[in-house]
């Protein structure tokens, strides 16, 4: 009999002991559901907040990266908040933002495009530019960051083609005067307007100014010389672009304190 009891009573106390585990599990999930669940006020600041940013990107006022811009759409839509009013500016911010990567895209193209050109311009040098003028256009080029292959393979290029200009072996000034002036002579003669401009402009800059006295020996008999009516640099040019010749040699020049040709002197060919 004694035996028995003792099994009631042990039996009834894993019964108790069962029913307060299963107690605790339920308590203790519960417990946990109710600090994870979101209150209704929160909820609400966290779809106001929502609405507010997605506001700003549908009306174009955000000044984040579109990419940010992108993933503050996908994190809003990833918490569905199933609020329809919400629902619907996320997809009107979806369309904006697909439209405005779209415009992105096509004006780095078009930036591409005009660079691609205009790289390919440096490389021929049809106007006869200097190394240091080509690098000033590149400069600007690079300064876009466009990361695109082929741009970046055509800097390159205009870079080598720059350092080669440089490492050239300086030309006497009195060749170089020479070769421009028939440059002048035979880009008129061949109607290219653009090089006899470029040309000019290259050799004014040899002059201290554009009124540099030039002086045309007609004759000369030991010490006596005699000279054409003067003239400045700037006429002078102009004068071998009008007749498609250059029929003048250079014979002495004198220079400034700063290198530049203050007075020339020509002599008849």
């Amino acid at each position: 009999m004694t035996g028995i009891v003792q099994k009631i009573r042990s039996l009834k106390w894993h019964h108790f002991a069962l029913i307060l585990l299963i107690a605790g599990v339920v308590i203790g999930s519960d417990g946990c559901k109710t600090t994870g669940k979101m209150s209704k006020k929160e909820r609400k600041a966290q779809i106001e907040l929502a609405k507010k940013q997605l506001t700003e990107i549908i009306n174009g006022t955000s000044t984040r990266p579109l990419e940010s811009q992108e993933k503050t759409v996908n994190d809003i839509d990833n918490k569905h908040y199933k609020d329809s009013e919400l629902d619907k500016m996320i997809v009107e911010a979806r369309q904006v933002l697909k439209k405005a990567f779209a415009e992105r895209d096509k004006l780095r193209q078009e930036k591409i495009d005009a660079a691609r050109a205009q790289l390919l311009d440096m490389l021929l040098n049809k106007d006869d530019k200097s190394a240091d003028e080509l690098s000033a256009e590149l400069a600007k080029i690079k300064a876009m960051n466009l990361g695109d292959k082929e741009i970046d393979g055509l800097i390159a290029k205009v870079e080598e083609k720059i350092a080669g200009m440089r490492n050239k072996k300086d030309v006497p000034l009195k060749t170089k005067l020479e070769n421009s002036f028939q440059g002048i002579a035979d880009a008129s003669k061949a109607g290219n307007s653009n090089q006899v401009m470029s040309l000019t402009k290259s050799t004014l800059q040899l002059f201290s100014a554009e009124d540099a006295t030039v002086l045309i020996i007609i004759s000369r008999e030991g010490s006596i010389v005699d000279y054409d009516k003067p003239t400045n640099i700037k006429r002078y040019l102009e004068f071998v672009r009008d007749q498609k010749a250059s029929r003048n040699a250079v014979d002495a020049y004198e220079l400034d304190g700063s290198g530049k040709i203050k007075s020339l002197d020509l002599i008849k060919k």
